[in-house]
């Protein structure tokens, strides 16, 4: 890569890594739910993110959880995604096992957690934003999924506040993968700087860390 974050200046988001799109279970299920989770599963996702996640917290690098909690009577946006994912019934509901963060990945007592209902955009509804600005992190580095959607979303959002982005290509996902692997050779390179888990991790740790 050539240009390395800061662990002065970067945060860590996960996105979406919630047990009804990722848990091992889900992954025989028809629908996407089940097709994200077997490509988690298959490639190896979420032992990676963990991984990243322990060295940003080593590092006092701040780490955001952007999460959906759908609400029962609330109106999900009217986007066909949201169609083919309820086919199956709902998912992601507020308080429940499947909208809690898979347990490999899940949040530190320093963390923070947002939650959104109402959004596509993964930032929309929640103070992510304002809290960066207060933490003076102007930089992002991504996990989640979906590759084409949330991840790819969340970046436009934040490089349209003057945010810069890396994505953490092997701790993404999407469904088919060949759409993954478009995004990431086609799209994500025009907006953000693309790295593996391992590459990202030893960046954050050859930067020059402020004297105690």
């Amino acid at each position: 890569m050539d240009i390395l974050p800061d662990p002065s200046r970067c945060a860590v988001l996960v996105v979406e890594l919630q047990n009804d799109m990722v848990h091992e279970s889900q992954a025989e299920q028809k629908g996407l739910g089940g097709a994200l989770a077997a490509q988690i599963q298959r490639r190896g996702i979420l032992p990676k993110v963990a991984e990243l996640l322990a060295t940003a917290r080593e590092l006092e690098v701040p780490v955001f959880y952007i999460n959906v909690a759908n609400r029962p009577g609330v109106p999900r946006p009217r986007a066909r995604i949201y169609q083919i994912a309820e086919k199956r019934g709902p998912t992601l509901v507020a308080g429940t096992w499947g909208a809690e963060t898979h347990v490999t990945v899940q949040p530190g007592p320093d963390d923070f957690v947002l939650e959104r209902t109402l959004s596509v955009d993964g930032s929309h509804g929640t103070p992510l934003y304002p809290l960066l600005s207060r933490l003076k992190r102007d930089q992002l580095i991504l996990t989640g999924i979906s590759t084409t959607l949330a991840v790819e979303g969340l970046v436009r959002a934040s490089l349209n506040r003057g945010l810069e982005c890396w994505v953490a290509e092997d701790c993404c996902a999407s469904f088919p993968h060949e759409w993954h692997e478009w995004s990431i050779r086609n799209v994500l390179p025009l907006l953000a700087t693309i790295g593996s888990s391992a590459e990202l991790g030893s960046a954050l740790r050859a930067q020059p860390q402020p004297a105690p």
